[in-house]
């Protein structure tokens, strides 16, 4: 292998590594539930984007793959997240987020 190849290489393996280990989070056997994929994610995309500063030539898959994880708009999600008392609100310090979480909090009481 050249020494372009290798560096790609290293570089697609560093991307990857934290996608797999979110999967492999996300597809647990035991204890996983809805709550557990606005962390997991959020935690991905920091990781990305640390990542993503000293890549030379695997940017546009992580671009690529930030785009794919843009699910954050979920009120569903963002209550199961915050319901999940491993997590709450320690995943994320996006207001936006959290008022999405309040208004889904006041709907569903209110529908009760």
């Amino acid at each position: 292998y050249s020494p372009a190849d290798m560096t790609f290489l290293s570089e697609y393996t560093n991307t990857m590594n934290p996608v797999a280990k979110a999967i492999n989070i996300l597809r647990g056997k035991s204890n996983i539930q809805m709550g557990w994929l606005l962390p997991t994610i959020t935690t991905l995309i920091t990781k990305l984007k640390k990542t993503r500063v000293a890549l030379r030539f695997c940017k546009p898959l992580v671009d690529a793959l930030q785009d794919g994880l843009k699910i954050m708009s979920d009120p569903e999600l963002v209550a199961a997240a915050i319901l999940q008392p491993k997590f709450k609100t320690s995943w994320t310090s996006d207001e936006d987020v959290l008022k999405l979480d309040k208004k889904k909090t006041i709907t569903t009481c209110s529908m009760v």
